[in-house]
């Protein structure tokens, strides 16, 4: 069995290479995203794994391409895989494999600590260290505040625990009841009141064509003018021009965004969106590296060679999202 993997990072690969021991398969690493260049090299190997681009989403080409090399499998090495077109996979008879439950404590600890550094100004004060007077901001205790978690599954209901068992008070909105967190006193309430109760949300949902630019003007208008918003989920859940507005009106008190849209298109720094969105001193954004831990790395590349490695052997995966 041989399995090529694409876009590799350094730190990937030694978990990676681990992997190839321990299974007795042989693995090809390439740093390179798959694209037209290098997709003929799929054909010498049983299968593949990487992470999706854009092209994904309209190129049949690439589908049919895959078909022809012989490959059966995607291995998608995320749990997100909103750049996969499932209609031109069905078509070509591509099973289609995620990573649903890497190391969620990863992403959640990243999100509080975006929160706190919210309600506590830091990203204003980084924007201006060399002139910033120290009592310029005040800041709000998790104590203070009410805070909105849009979508409350394995990791968005790990963020809720942990900022209710740190103090604050912790509203959902789940299209499904969740005991565990009623239990520990955290309400589910509409989106729409979610969005006007909150002095924080954070999203915690894939994206998909109901989650697409869901927070739009009219929701984001629904939020406290002061309020702050958090995604580390998926650039286009938000409305990237409609937020640009409302921060132009001088809505919110911050924003972190650990996700961008068009992402995939473009260097963060050569992205519009980031551009524009740097303009403002309380927005703060990173290049999509909640998850980017060495227990999540570690996580993501091995579930992600057990899924090729299982579809190649059995026809299928556990974690099998299209069959």
């Amino acid at each position: 069995m041989k399995i090529i993997f694409y876009n590799v990072s350094d730190v990937e690969k030694t978990y990676i290479d681990q992997w190839a021991q321990d299974n007795d398969v042989e693995v090809k690493t390439l740093a390179e995203r798959i694209d037209d260049n290098n997709i003929a090299l799929t054909r010498d190997y049983d299968g593949v794994v990487f992470y999706p681009g854009s092209a994904f989403l309209t190129d049949e080409h690439l589908y049919a391409q895959l078909a022809q090399n012989g490959i059966r499998q995607i291995s998608v090495k995320s749990t997100g895989y909103d750049n996969i077109n499932l209609n031109f996979a069905k078509k070509y008879h591509l099973t289609i494999t995620n990573v649903p439950n890497y190391s969620p404590e990863s992403v959640a600890h990243f999100t509080v600590m975006s929160i706190l550094m919210l309600l506590r100004h830091i990203p204003i004060y980084l924007d201006h260290q060399k002139h910033a007077d120290r009592k310029a901001f005040v800041g709000k205790e998790l104590t203070d505040v009410t805070i909105g978690i849009y979508g409350s599954g394995r990791l968005g209901g790990l963020v809720a625990k942990t900022l209710k068992f740190m103090g604050a008070r912790v509203l959902i909105h789940s299209r499904t009841v969740k005991p565990e967190l009623e239990q520990l006193g955290i309400e589910n309430v509409d989106f729409d009141r979610l969005l006007m109760m909150s002095d924080v949300i954070s999203i915690h949902v894939p994206l998909n064509d109901q989650t697409h630019h869901l927070f739009d003007f009219d929701h984001l208008k629904l939020m406290k003018d002061d309020a702050f918003l958090v995604n580390t989920a998926r650039g286009s859940i938000i409305d990237t021009p409609a937020l640009i507005e409302h921060l132009q009106q001088g809505k919110f008190s911050g924003i972190a965004l650990d996700a961008l849209e068009k992402e995939d298109i473009f260097e963060l720094k050569n992205n519009p969106y980031y551009q524009a969105l740097m303009q403002f001193d309380n927005v703060f954004i990173t290049p999509h590296i909640a998850y980017f831990t060495t227990a999540a790395v570690r996580d993501i590349t091995t579930m992600a060679l057990d899924n090729a490695r299982d579809v190649i052997l059995n026809g299928e995966s556990e974690n099998s999202v299209f069959n």
